[in-house]
């Protein structure tokens, strides 16, 4: 009866009915009629809709019903197994809608047995500002076949947009199983008559191409939103999203979103396979769209800061406590205590990855001055073996990073700089006392500068290196060897942006 009473509850109000139908405790049954000819249709053509009879507990009946299966190559299922549909409520029979919604999918969860993915990874994206569609669960039964427990999942069409968007009158298009954007989309909602709708994935992809840093970040800026694109990033990386475009090319849509001067929107989808590795790094990518905007000047830095953003939004989340809710609600029709044991594990595991890796992010880019030189300073201790004294201390009128050691050692003071593409050199000056080893400054890629031994006075370390490619390098001052003393003037270290 909960379906029928929320119904005709919601019906008296202005609250969304779909916010209500998501936020229920109860679990709803859903049975599905299709006719003989119409399922001899979907044995044929299953990605065709048919028209059927879906019916709520209580009474509730929605007749005229589009229907299909869906599925990729790990979930689909035939007809006459157990199968994923969507369902399109207003498909034959205008402005019919299901608590608000005109299209929900329910999926068959063979890749998530726990039930559990989908909703609070989710309910995750959401929070970081990604659209996203809500997720809950369903009983389903088909042609009298009591198919059990689904995961209902909000359709991504023009009520969907309605609510996320200030416009719904864009292009809606589903990215595709592991295509990239140069391969033809399928337009979800859209304006009709279009003489060419794959205009605007065209040009995007087009200004990917451009072979111009410069000019493909313009390019880009005035089709992309860059900003919400790296708040989608961060969202599947954060998730270890494996199948999604950014890892995959495979689970998105994207929205060109005429509220914003047309500009591409990236949605996630497909949040079945979730939280694998709690390792998985923040760096990796396959996306065509991703690792070319990535090259362009500037971009590293507001990945960086999309990172931060989403795990601002994400980690206060109690999704821990809200597994067990979840899991609780699922209780009387399937128990699912240990993968939620598991889920709440492997949340637990990636939190503690993602504090030490957004943690370490640098700061921000380095500030050059007219002359393309920036002061480098915030150097951290560190030692790799042996025993060291390590401090910042008054040397000839200076302040320095020093290292002192009476035996076989190696310790440095380390910085993390985030650098576009480009040639650079950092400097600094040392000074050496009874060293038998060396001083030196060395890099993460691999360069280091000659090595200051004995006795010196003040001499000036410097490496040049070349950075193809957006990323972070670290730079160690390096006290190495037997024994001895070494000091870097710390208002001396800089880097320099080279011609």
């Amino acid at each position: 009866m909960h379906a029928l009473v929320l119904f005709l509850a919601l019906s008296q109000g202005k609250v969304d009915p779909s916010d209500a139908f998501f936020a229920s405790t109860k679990i709803s049954r859903i049975t599905i009629e299709v006719g003989p000819k119409e399922l001899q249709q979907l044995r044929a053509a299953d990605r065709t809709y048919v028209a059927c009879t879906v019916r709520l507990d209580g009474g509730l009946v929605f007749n005229k019903v589009g229907i299909h299966l869906k599925g990729a190559a790990g979930s689909f299922r035939g007809i006459d197994d157990r199968p994923a549909l969507s369902l399109n409520f207003d498909k034959f029979q205008s402005g019919q809608n299901f608590f608000g919604l005109d299209k929900v999918h329910l999926n068959n969860s063979v890749q998530d047995e726990n039930y559990l993915h989908e909703l609070i990874c989710r309910e995750a994206s959401r929070a970081a500002r990604v659209p996203t569609g809500r997720s809950t669960h369903a009983l389903v039964t088909l042609n009298n076949r009591d198919l059990g427990l689904y995961v209902l999942v909000e359709g991504l069409d023009r009520a969907f947009l309605k609510r996320n968007f200030k416009n719904s009158t864009g292009n809606l298009f589903d990215g595709g199983f592991c295509a990239e954007l140069d391969q033809p989309k399928k337009l979800l909602t859209g304006p009709k008559g279009q003489k060419d709708e794959q205009a605007d994935v065209k040009n995007l992809m087009a200004a990917a191409r451009e072979p111009d840093l410069l000019k493909r970040l313009e390019r880009l800026e005035t089709l992309l939103d860059i900003d919400r694109f790296w708040d989608f990033t961060a969202v599947e990386q954060i998730l270890c999203h494996w199948d999604g475009y950014i890892r995959n090319r495979n689970n998105y849509r994207f929205y060109f979103d005429p509220s914003n001067k047309n500009r591409a929107v990236f949605l996630t989808w497909g949040m079945d396979q979730m939280l694998g590795d709690p390792n998985f790094d923040l760096r990796g990518m396959a996306g065509f769209l991703a690792t070319q905007l990535m090259q362009c000047p500037g971009q590293y830095f507001r990945y960086n800061e999309a990172l931060r953003r989403a795990y601002v939004n994400i980690r206060p989340l109690n999704l821990e406590a809200r597994v067990d809710e979840v899991a609780a609600k699922l209780k009387p029709v399937r128990d699912v205590t240990g993968g939620a044991n598991d889920l709440k594990n492997r949340l637990r595991e990636r939190y503690k990855v993602l504090d030490r890796l957004i943690g370490e992010l640098p700061p921000g880019p380095p500030v050059f001055d007219a002359s393309q030189s920036a002061q480098l300073d915030e150097f951290r201790p560190g030692m790799e073996s042996g025993p060291s004294l390590i401090l910042k201390a008054a040397c000839q009128d200076r302040t320095c990073y020093y290292i002192r050691s009476s035996q076989e050692a190696a310790a440095t003071w380390r910085n993390t700089v985030s650098l576009d593409r480009g040639k650079y050199k950092v400097e600094v000056l040392a000074r050496a006392e009874n060293v038998q080893g060396g001083v030196s400054l060395r890099l993460s890629t691999g360069q280091k500068s000659r090595a200051l031994t004995n006795t010196t006075g003040w001499e000036k370390l410097e490496v040049e290196f070349q950075v193809n490619a957006p990323q972070e390098v670290a730079l160690f001052l390096e006290l190495r060897g037997r024994q001895g003393e070494s000091f870097f003037a710390d208002d001396s270290i800089r880097l320099i942006r080279l011609p």
